[in-house]
């Protein structure tokens, strides 16, 4: 039984030892490979009057050596505003961002893989007006204007196959946008009046990433 239990216990150790040494083999192949990635998350607003959004988007990555890399990518999310003196009125603000990035990977030669990463990029943005009270000689819009937008975050990715690997990050993008309250009034006239909108957001994403 001892004899029995011994042998048990070395198949699993085996079993395990096999496993590590492949995920670390399969990790350190896709270091120096392209790869392209897609993920999926939550997009936080620092701003009081903007909802959380779900956000999505899509990416390809370039190596640079051993512990750096360059990542081209596009977010994509939308979310509800709620009406508030000076800022947004109710609707919906649409935001897309073009970043490029530099990632930085602390640690590379087992199959988890952290990295930090600092960039940015272009953000563009479209707000679709809700419902408003006002008199029927009164018409109000809303525009948030485009911009440039700084990236940065942290992450990690964990390989389990020779080509596939999960990746979970948290981002932070920044930009202070400029827009306009629009009053049409058919007896005094158009108004226009500045506002802006702080657009700083921390994304909690999930995703995975193909290296060809």
């Amino acid at each position: 039984m001892d004899t029995y239990s011994a042998m048990v216990k070395a198949r699993r150790s085996f079993a395990l030892i096999f496993a590590i040494g492949l995920l670390i083999g399969t990790a350190f192949g896709q270091s120096r490979r392209p790869s392209v990635f897609a993920q999926g998350g939550g997009a936080f607003h620092e701003e009081n009057n903007l909802r959380p959004g779900v956000e999505t988007g899509f990416g390809f990555s370039y190596p640079l050596g051993k512990r750096f890399s360059l990542s081209l990518e596009y977010l994509r999310w939308q979310s509800e505003s709620k009406e508030f003196r000076t800022k947004l009125y109710n609707g919906n603000l649409i935001l897309s961002p073009v970043l490029l990035s530099l990632q930085f990977y602390f640690h590379r030669n087992t199959f988890f893989f952290p990295y930090g990463f600092l960039g940015g990029g272009y953000l563009f943005s479209r707000f679709k007006i809700g419902r408003y009270i006002s008199i029927p000689e009164v018409k109000i819009d809303q525009h948030v204007d485009g911009g440039p937008a700084f990236y940065l975050g942290l992450g990690a990715r964990i390989a389990f196959s020779e080509t596939w690997s999960f990746l979970s990050e948290v981002d932070y993008l920044i930009r202070n946008a400029s827009g306009e309250t629009i009053i049409s009034d058919m007896n005094k006239g158009v108004t226009r009046e500045k506002i802006w909108v702080n657009i700083h957001v921390v994304f909690l994403k999930f995703g995975v990433r193909f290296y060809f």
